[in-house]
């Protein structure tokens, strides 16, 4: 191989090196993005699990604020879907209200419904009698995402998306 190289002239001996030298930047940084998404997912992991390890060294106090919180809940005062739905078209009365579909997660003692509410140009006056309404409700209705815009058309509006879950209580049967 040494002698091909020396066999050539200096300006083979140079274009060769640059070409060389270009494929080796390239294939290097490939290699640096790789190990870069390497050491993110890395560090991913270590803080999941980390939090999963705190999660765990404290299950027996989740446990019993969870058992404590149960008992507090009333379970006439807990909502189905329908219920919820209801609620919510009743609070958003007058308001130009889109409300989404609902999913359910259910456990052996609870089900938690969630609906995307949206509300578009919407004065102050009536969000705030909106997000009144709902926490008139807590604990059985609560938000669990909220994000506010100003209207393009009109900056005196705004408009509103709110993530709404209200838990149910099942008796077992």
């Amino acid at each position: 191989m040494k002698s091909f190289f020396v066999a050539k002239s200096l300006r083979e001996r140079v274009l060769l090196l640059a070409l060389v030298g270009l494929a080796l930047a390239w294939w290097g940084t490939s290699i640096l993005g790789r190990l870069n998404l390497t050491r993110r997912d890395w560090l991913s992991l270590v803080a999941e699990r980390t939090e999963q390890s705190l999660w765990l060294k404290n299950r027996n106090a989740i446990a019993e604020q969870a058992a404590v919180a149960a008992k507090q809940l009333d379970p006439a005062r807990t909502l189905d879907a329908t219920q919820l739905l209801a609620e919510l078209n009743q609070y958003a009365s007058g308001l130009n209200a889109e409300i989404g579909a609902q999913r359910t997660e259910r456990t052996s003692g609870f089900a938690m419904h969630s609906l995307q509410v949206n509300l578009r140009r919407v004065d102050l006056p009536g969000l705030l009698r909106f997000y009144q309404s709902l926490a008139a409700r807590t604990p059985y209705i609560g938000i669990e995402q909220c994000s506010l815009t100003v209207d393009r058309a009109n900056p005196g509006l705004l408009n509103a998306s709110f993530r709404i879950s209200a838990v149910q209580a099942i008796k077992p049967p």
